[in-house]
């Protein structure tokens, strides 16, 4: 708790330097900035002993007042590693908004032994191929981060299971925030360095390899639900001619029966519009020897279970 009582007036100089360097910064100084812009060891010591500024790292700082955010967090990471540093792994890839889950740790990428001291709610991470991390880096609400290939690269390392890795990969297929030349080179680059997570990444690599990305982030998750209870891997967006045009289907099979999956989300599904064509396209499928199964959001989160019974049974009868 910062106690109120404790604020006095900040020199106006000082304030002027710490507010117009933090700006872009998620309102994190460092005390090399500070020197750089004219203040002393001394004047820093004085607004610290005073309160008026709070360390947030080795050498980063943050204002009176400010809010204790993930992005300032993620940004003194950055700013006091005293090295070259990137947010990578699940931090990157919540970033890039592939993973809906914000992490609490701050996950940093530092070159081979320039890993600072550990700090709580930071893992830093030594790479030796930094460089190349760093020529394909982006900026993402302020931050530097890995770029997407690497940042899949790098999860696939600390995320365990196989449909959570391919949900990374999914979704960023989606976004098309990264295409597949870039995945690749991504691959080929860190081959035999013995990096950790490459053989996983590999698998996920392979495992999507020359198919469609789901269309809708519910597709996505309705096809690893699918997947993870052991079904065959659907295809996504599977184009069906109806005569007067094109049908793409959320998800399909064709072997051993016909089966099209639709998700209903409520998005797209609500207004009138959608009403009167929804049952048209469903009819037009079921005429063409499809089975239509319907799965809407409620039913894919109490029971999941029912969801793929029904798939399995329309597939085999």
């Amino acid at each position: 708790m910062e106690p109120v009582n404790q604020r006095s007036e900040q020199p106006s100089a000082l304030a002027d330097h710490v507010h117009e360097l933090a700006t872009d910064q998620h309102s994190i100084v460092t005390r090399r900035q500070l020197r750089a812009a004219g203040a002393t060891d001394d004047d820093v010591d004085r607004e610290l002993a005073a309160r008026r500024l709070f360390r947030e790292g080795p050498g980063a700082f943050r204002p009176f007042g400010v809010k204790r955010s993930w992005e300032l967090r993620a940004s003194a990471a950055l700013l006091s590693a005293r090295a070259p540093a990137l947010i990578s792994h699940r931090s990157a890839a919540w970033l890039h908004g592939i993973d809906e889950h914000r992490p609490g740790i701050i996950d940093v990428t530092v070159p081979r032994h320039r890993r600072p001291r550990s700090r709580p709610g930071v893992q830093f991470h030594e790479s030796r191929l930094f460089d190349v991390a760093a020529a394909s880096a982006e900026i993402r609400d302020g931050l530097a981060v890995t770029g997407v290939a690497r940042t899949i690269l790098d999860s696939c390392a600390v995320v365990p299971g196989l449909p959570d890795r391919l949900d990374l990969l999914d979704e960023a297929r989606r976004l098309k925030v990264v295409d597949w030349d870039e995945l690749w080179d991504c691959l080929i680059v860190h081959t035999g360095r013995g990096r950790p997570g490459l053989s996983r990444y590999r698998d996920v690599l392979l495992t999507r390899d020359g198919t469609a990305p789901a269309g809708t982030k519910f597709a996505r998750r309705v096809g690893l639900l699918l997947e993870t209870a052991g079904l065959p891997s659907p295809v996504y967006e599977h184009p069906v001619d109806h005569g007067e045009g094109l049908y793409y289907l959320d998800l399909a099979y064709q072997n051993p029966r016909r089966v099209a999956v639709e998700c209903l989300g409520r998005i797209g599904h609500d207004f009138e519009r959608a009403f009167e064509a929804d049952p048209v396209r469903r009819n037009r499928l079921q005429l063409l020897g499809w089975i239509v199964i319907e799965v809407t959001w409620r039913r894919f989160v109490n029971a999941p279970e029912e969801v793929v019974a029904e798939v399995l049974r329309a597939l085999h009868g």
